[in-house]
């Protein structure tokens, strides 16, 4: 069996990055499992305690005795204590919390980090990227809690085996399933229930995880949807709604004394809605006078994952990793309308059909190889090599139709293939005992379409420590980013394709400079506070009155390319011990766009520039059986492009044929682009759990009772306007009242 000197365990263990890249994926290694004797007497960095509140800090972070900016991990206790929209526990919420972090829409599981987009956030499944990781257009995240083990949170100071993102990772590692016993988790909300079974299949080498989550609103809308068509059947109409989702997480491990750990992730995530109405003549005294119109529109979107790994030891300084992955996502969106007059074979009897079906899909195979070099205690050397074919089906329309002359000409657009390679190595050093370095370099190759792109990535980061207790840190990273999502809502749809860079668009960058100061006292109060800048290039858009399901361009057509700058301040105090749990954060943030082609060619603020964002969390646990959670959060407004005028015609003329708005013939202007901010944002959520201990098998049941909203607070996150002839009115609306949910957690 392969063994580790005791400086190398030292090493491997005061070092969150080096934890993370011997067990964080795939689950423990050996070498990992080895350590457990000497936890307690190395750096509090990689220790993992259980506290009597575990809102902030289930893992302990020296956030002082390290080179590593703008991180942050979180435990499943952290997130399920972060009250919810109806009791849904969600990471994506959780992350939301964070200081330099804005939500967008209210209630969305949107992330825009640092002034950058929402699909500018690589979202990885132990170590395996997935897109768009969210339901019912974000109101929930994909992510189930019952699955995790860690969390790592970056949105700065990234290490060289991240890319393909700019703005942040979220790097999800999974639970492996417990080696010795068997364990059983349920839990029901009012949205969804859960289930997660854990073990072994082979004691002490071979475990399991499964975590099933599925949504009931199918089931509870079933019975209202009874009641109202058993009305409005007597009228001739019937009503047609469907909505489920589903997540699947699965984890199998296997270890192994001589060729170390094997272990396979695989994941599922679906969403299906749809909506429509079947309508006939109920009055109809002739076969030839019947009438039956049926109208549908839905969506179906999802994930797929499957990924294999093996951690090899070699030797008593050297670990590889290998990684093979495949991962796919898809949406589809379908219109169907259907027309029928009279009867068939009777005269006089006509047929009009229209079927729509737009397409969207990506495909990657990825072959992953990591070497680890652990040779003595201030060094840590890493090295990889990644390599993914990327197979988008950017837009492929399928349409149907009993009238085929009435059609526009199908869209059909090629598929674009992609080879994205990247060579990476970095080092963890501490050249002298008040210094922490983290360097490290990646190169990037992405091959689309005969087109050659090749990115070089710096990235370093640097901690100077005044005493135990105080460092300051600077740090810069360069980005490159090869897939975008292009966006002109606020929600995140199956509509909004992932787009491949082509030979017309360069791929987007940025270039991201930190500097903080960090305090902790004795590692129970931690302060830091950082001051970043942000420059993003070969942004995308859409062009002005182009949307994203026009079939009228190709996507270069639709699409024009600018500029991004980002700048602000991140203030962080957390308190982690004790009854009384914690933290403070405020976030201070300006963010601008240049589009030559967009508002006039003026620079404009993005739409996600909150410029001030305060977030209050605190957790009160007086004894074993209670406890108490409250979260405050407090935001400048977003902005929207409100039209706040009107042209008016008397006439038809060359310049409007025809009236835009035939009651009230007037023509909507816009001057400027995100020309109105929305009121500030402000939202207390309230939750009290309740533990109940049983003696058989160590079992435990929760009850959760949590108040989104407690104070019924209308944030208005629209404005509806509405044209008059001589001028336009404008109503504020908002979509979240007070909202009480309960939920149900039973574990053994």
């Amino acid at each position: 069996m392969h063994s580790l000197s005791l400086p190398t365990l030292l090493l491997l263990l005061g070092s969150s990055t080096a934890v993370s890249a011997f067990g964080a994926h795939g689950g423990e290694s050996p070498l990992m499992q080895a350590t457990d004797s000497v936890r307690s007497a190395v750096d509090s960095t990689a220790r993992t305690v259980k506290l009597n509140s575990a809102l902030i800090v289930g893992r302990r972070q020296n956030k002082v005795d390290n080179a590593a900016m703008g991180l942050n991990f979180l435990r499943p206790e952290q997130i399920r204590s972060i009250p919810t929209i109806m009791g849904e526990v969600d990471l994506i919420k959780a992350l939301q919390m964070q200081p330099g972090v804005s939500p967008g829409l209210e209630g969305l599981a949107g992330m825009m980090v640092r002034g950058g987009n929402d699909d500018q956030n690589l979202f990885l499944i132990d170590g395996n990227p997935i897109y768009q990781m969210n339901h019912l257009g974000g109101l929930f995240s994909a992510f189930n809690v019952a699955a995790i083990r860690d969390v790592a949170f970056y949105k700065s100071s990234f290490p060289a085996r991240y890319g393909g993102r700019l703005s942040s990772v979220v790097d999800v590692t999974t639970q492996p399933g417990d080696a010795e016993r068997y364990h059983v988790n349920f839990g029901i909300g009012l949205t969804s229930a859960n289930l997660g079974v854990s073990g072994p299949i082979v004691k002490g080498r071979t475990t399991f995880n499964v975590a099933v989550r599925r949504t009931w609103f199918d089931v509870i809308t079933t019975p209202a949807l009874a009641i109202a068509n058993a009305d409005a059947k007597r009228n001739g109409e019937k009503y047609n709604a469907h909505y489920a989702f589903t997540d699947l997480n699965l984890h199998l491990n296997h270890r192994t004394d001589r060729w170390g750990t094997f272990s396979f992730v695989g994941y599922a995530g679906q969403d299906d809605i749809s909506t429509g109405t079947d309508s006939w003549n109920q009055s109809a005294k002739a076969p030839k006078d019947e009438v039956r119109d049926k109208y549908e529109m839905g969506m179906r979107w999802g994930n797929r994952l499957a990924s294999f790994k093996w951690q090899l030891p070699l030797g008593e300084h050297w670990m590889h990793n290998l990684t093979l992955a495949y991962t796919r996502y898809g949406s589809k969106c379908h219109f169907i309308f259907d027309n029928e007059a009279g009867r068939p074979g009777l005269e006089g009897y006509s047929h009009n059909y229209l079927y729509k079906e737009i397409h969207n899909g990506i495909d990657d195979w990825n072959a992953r190889s990591q070497w680890v070099w652990a040779p003595h205690l201030p060094l840590t050397l890493r090295l990889g090599l990644d390599y993914t074919y990327h197979r988008f089906s950017p837009e492929d329309r399928i349409t149907n139709s009993s009238q085929s002359t009435i059609l526009d000409e199908p869209n059909r657009q090629q598929v674009v293939k992609g080879h994205e390679t990247a060579l990476y190595g970095d080092a963890e050093w501490r050249p002298a005992e008040a210094w922490r370095v983290n360097a490290g370099l990646r190169l990037t190759d992405f091959l689309v379409n005969s087109k050659n792109y090749l990115s070089v990535e710096p990235r370093v980061s640097a901690a100077y420590l005044f005493s135990p207790s105080v460092s300051v840190k600077a740090g810069y990273s360069r980005m490159t980013q090869y897939v975008q999502q292009v966006s002109v809502s606020y929600l995140s749809l199956p509509t909004d394709y992932w787009m491949p860079v082509t030979e017309v668009y360069a791929p987007p960058t940025s270039h991201l400079l930190s500097l903080g100061g960090y305090y902790t006292y004795r590692n129970r109060w931690n302060v830091s506070v950082e001051a970043w800048y942000k420059h993003m290039s070969n942004l995308l858009d859409y062009r002005e009155g182009v949307g994203q399901l026009s079939s009228a361009r190709s996507w270069n057509d639709k699409l024009t390319t600018g500029t991004g700058e980002a700048y602000g301040v991140d203030v962080l105090v957390e308190k982690n011990f004790g009854n009384w749990a914690g933290f403070l954060g405020y976030g201070l943030m300006w963010t601008d766009r240049y589009f030559p082609e967009l508002n006039r060619g003026a620079h404009f603020p993005s739409k996600y520039d909150n410029r001030h964002k305060l977030n209050v969390a605190l957790s009160y646990r007086p004894s074993r059986r209670w406890e108490f959670n409250a979260a405050w959060t407090y935001m400048t407004g977003s902005l929207i492009t409100l039209a706040l005028e009107n042209y008016h015609y008397e006439v038809p003329n060359k310049l409007a044929p025809g009236f835009p708005d035939y009651y009230d013939q007037t023509m909507e202007h816009v001057r400027k682009k995100n020309n109105y901010r929305l009121p500030a944002f402000h939202r207390l959520d309230l939750g009290i759990n309740y533990y109940r201990f049983h003696k058989r098998r160590g079992a435990q049941s929760i009850w959760t009772l949590s108040v989104y909203n407690a104070y019924n607070q209308h944030n208005p996150v629209v404005v509806a306007r509405k044209n008059n002839y001589d001028y336009p009115t404008f109503r504020l609306i908002s979509l979240f009242p007070i909202i009480p949910s309960f939920t149900y957690t039973y574990r053994f």
